[in-house]
């Protein structure tokens, strides 16, 4: 959310860094309409719908097209989606202090791409697709991790203005676990090698094997398939009615060195979540198995199920609660802010940074840093940007960002304030938005609020 970070001193900033200047008095988003977020993307420039999913039919041909791009195992894949059902604030007692709260709704999910996996997955050891075995190749599973989850966020954060140059904040997320899946730290191999003699079976030799996959609230045990239950217990699972839960902090600062001068940060979803409701979580162990069969490579799914079936795979699976650290998030920046002189008899509206019978409208330009902590994989992004109030009432700000998914990556914001109401909208990668389907990475924002002074 480059584009949203520090700009105009929406509410919605306040996720984003707790620690940001607030010089209103209260605001309330407009419910379900404060702030749609959706983001969604891969580091691969090859990854977009016409190279994948165009003219397929079924999830099979689209990991089939996946595997053809040639991918290697560093290649990333992300998705964020935020509703906001309610988001609210007011000042204390003491003006000093503002406090925020409300609940959002977010799905989050990320995996790297593992190339072994989805080469045994399609082909089996039948790679070559001859109808003949290939002996001692080997399929590595340290590249599998992935995480993905449904939350709903409850939280509230208290900012404090220290003094005229210096503002902290803090914030408390209640987080309530709907769906989730972990993977991480898993190693080991898989080759199939010949036995002794010509008429002994296959041996399945899976060396030094360690793969779990933790699921909660979509996957059977007992065969390993899909129970998503019903959409009533999805939207349930938002709100603690299974017993899945977490809590996380946000903490940040806006630090003004000077007239000019800016710099703030910030650091979000410092915690854990821990999963109780509907979890199966399958165990991959090392273990030598003689076997008569081979890959079927028309099987698919199904042939790996039946393998597990008839008990000639290593797993095991189990009903136990798990628990997963959140990929912490750090924000920085550093804007240079000017401000120019306007003709008193402008139209008179306004931005929230200034007095309403102020003379002068700001701009600024600057630099933005991000990193998420994901397991192995860090996700980073630089951002160049200018903020420019073009009237009282209009301001916009324009970002350049690199990143691992783009180096051209153009987005735009604008904020329109018409008396206590704002209303928003940011868009990514603004270059791709013309050839939508040939783009491997996109993101949007909107939302509504009332503001009061």
């Amino acid at each position: 959310m480059q584009i949203l970070y520090d700009f105009d001193q929406m509410p919605q900033t306040l996720l984003l860094n707790p620690g940001s200047i607030v010089d209103y008095d209260k605001h309330i988003g407009v419910p379900l309409l404060s702030n749609i977020y959706a983001m969604g993307g891969s580091s691969s420039r090859d990854i977009n719908y016409n190279n994948l999913v165009a003219g397929t039919e079924g999830n099979t041909k689209i990991l089939r097209n996946l595997r053809e791009l040639g991918l290697s195992n560093d290649e990333l894949f992300i998705f964020n989606q935020q509703i906001e059902l309610l988001n609210g604030g007011f000042r204390l007692r003491n003006p000093d202090y503002y406090l925020s709260f409300g609940m959002y709704q977010q799905i989050n999910g990320f995996s790297s791409y593992s190339q072994d996996l989805v080469d045994l997955y399609l082909y089996g050891n039948d790679q070559n697709q001859d109808g003949r075995p290939e002996f001692d190749q080997r399929f590595k599973a340290n590249s599998l991790n992935a995480v993905f989850d449904i939350l709903g966020v409850f939280h509230v954060g208290i900012n404090k203005k220290i003094n005229k140059n210096f503002n902290f904040g803090g914030r408390l997320k209640l987080l309530s676990g709907s769906i989730g899946l972990e993977t991480s730290a898993n190693k080991g191999n898989y080759t199939l090698n010949r036995g002794n003699a010509i008429s002994d079976p296959y041996i399945h030799n899976y060396d030094n094997i360690s793969v779990r996959i933790n699921t909660s609230g979509f996957l059977e045990p007992s065969a390993l398939n899909d129970d998503l239950g019903s959409r009533s217990e999805i939207i349930g699972g938002l709100f603690f009615l299974n017993g899945s839960m977490g809590l996380a902090i946000d903490l940040g600062f806006t630090y003004k060195a000077s007239d000019e001068f800016i710099f703030s940060g910030s650091l979000l979803d410092l915690g854990m979540i821990s999963f109780k409701h509907k979890q199966t979580r399958v165990q991959l162990e090392e273990a030598v198995i003689p076997s008569e069969d081979f890959y079927d490579p028309n099987g698919g799914l199904d042939y790996w199920r039946s393998l597990y079936l008839a008990n000639e795979l290593p797993l095991i699976t189990d009903d136990k609660d798990f628990s997963y650290a959140r990929s912490p998030k750090v924000n920085g920046a550093v804007r240079y802010e000017m401000r120019r002189k306007v003709k008193q008899d402008q139209l008179a509206m306004r931005n929230v940074r200034a007095d309403l019978s102020s003379d002068y409208l700001t701009s600024s330009f600057g630099m933005q840093v991000f990193t998420e902590f994901r397991p192995k994989y860090p996700v980073w992004a630089v951002t160049g940007f200018y903020s420019r109030e073009l009237t009282k009432v209009l301001s916009a700000k324009a970002t350049y960002t690199v990143d691992k998914f783009s180096y051209y990556n153009i987005g735009l914001g604008i904020s329109a304030h018409i008396k206590s109401f704002n209303i928003y909208a940011t868009a990514d990668n603004l270059v791709a938005l013309a050839s939508i389907k040939n783009s491997n990475y996109q993101s949007f924002q909107i939302g509504m609020n009332f503001i009061f002074f």
